[in-house]
């Protein structure tokens, strides 16, 4: 079985170093109050949180995680934070009797073909109004207000603002203030919609959540991790190797774990030494699988989010500087901030300080190589 772990939340063995940030987030989640726990993706934060959800429920935390991502309508969000609260549920006879007491909301228990029992709901009211998010927003606290905690996390947190129209952000920001009994734990990949939402004095969670922020991992670490879970399965590599591996995957660790697995792959059952060379040949068979989605991703693009984001793999410093419009032949410093933003929203461009940068390093590969 492969070692390495890219395509799920990292647990267990697969889950390395993170320490202090492990319990910066128990620490001030057990102690009753809000974090916000921003980074880009696949930077494993999602991973760091299930380790420190772990640790607080050993600790009697209860823990509720809830995805905002698949959350598209306002039935959406109460059908699936009830999902996600009945699901953390030892006794869900009584959660079942707590969501009856809501109004224009019917709990529902039915079986699996397995004998395991689902919970779901049913809607009394033809629509749901904001009025019924308003209870559900309230249910955790009312749940652990017999002396217990509980903690809910909140997944890619940005995606609130599909709801702005109901000022839904501001209501939730409202009623989280009220919670004696519940903290709650709000990630989100778009560091800069998460840094505005809670760092910026006019949006409702301003000053309301202690603000966390996790970078790439220890390169100490990380050659620890590589070598020993290559060795374990006869393969030899050296720290030069694994620092080539580091450098190609842009030390993010979802890309770092992707390439040592296609290394495992190419050299086992047999074994060997893994090269530069291999990891080379590993990246490109990864970039290839890809390269469809590459191009109709980049092909999709306006021409002046093309220009922009061919120059930025170049070099993302000063972007908005006139030697850097000129040198670069784009339109103008309005033209590139607009498309910035555009390409942050999809997720395509990142952000450090002064500096911007692609996201995917195999995408990168590709606009650099195959698109001038």
């Amino acid at each position: 079985m492969n070692p390495f772990n890219y395509d799920s939340i990292a647990q267990g063995d697969n889950f390395y170093d993170r320490i202090e940030e492990t319990q910066q987030l128990v620490n001030t989640l057990s102690g009753g109050n809000n974090v916000v726990l921003f980074a880009p993706r696949r930077y494993g934060k999602t991973s760091l949180v299930f380790k420190a959800m772990d640790i607080l429920q050993q600790e009697g935390i209860e823990c509720v995680y809830f995805d905002l991502m698949p959350v598209y309508s306002l039935e959406a969000f109460v059908t699936l934070f009830l999902k996600s609260l009945a699901r953390h549920q030892t006794a869900l006879e009584r959660f079942m009797q707590m969501v009856a007491q809501l109004k224009n909301i019917r709990p529902k228990l039915t079986i699996d073909e397995f004998g395991k029992p689902s919970f779901g709901i049913e809607f009394v009211a033809p629509n749901v109004t904001i009025d019924m998010v308003e209870d559900v927003i309230d249910l955790p606290n009312k749940m652990a207000e017999n002396g217990h905690r509980i903690v809910v996390v909140m997944d890619e947190f940005q995606e609130i603002r599909k709801f702005d129209k109901f000022n839904l952000e501001a209501l939730l920001r409202s009623k989280i203030q009220q919670h004696q009994y519940a903290n709650y734990l709000f990630l989100g990949s778009k560091t800069h919609i998460m840094q505005d939402m809670f760092m910026v004095k006019n949006r409702p969670f301003y000053n309301s959540a202690k603000v966390m922020q996790i970078s790439t991992l220890p390169e100490k670490e990380t050659i620890h991790f590589l070598t020993e879970r290559l060795t374990q399965n006869n393969i030899q590599i050296n720290q030069d190797t694994c620092q080539f591996i580091i450098a190609r995957a842009e030390n993010i660790p979802y890309y770092i774990q992707l390439i040592a697995a296609e290394i495992w792959q190419h050299l086992m059952p047999a074994g060997g030494l893994a090269t530069e060379q291999i990891v080379n040949e590993c990246f490109v068979r990864v970039l290839n699988l890809k390269k469809d989605y590459y191009f109709e991703l980049f092909d999709k693009l306006s021409n002046t989010q093309k220009k922009l984001l061919i120059s930025i793999a170049e070099s993302g410093k000063n972007i908005y500087s006139s030697n850097y419009i000129v040198a670069n032949r784009l339109v103008g410093a309005s033209s590139v901030q607009k498309a910035v933003l555009t390409l942050m929203e999809m997720g395509i461009l990142e952000r450090t300080e002064d500096t911007y940068y692609i996201a995917d390093p195999f995408f990168h590969y590709y606009v650099v190589h195959y698109t001038n």
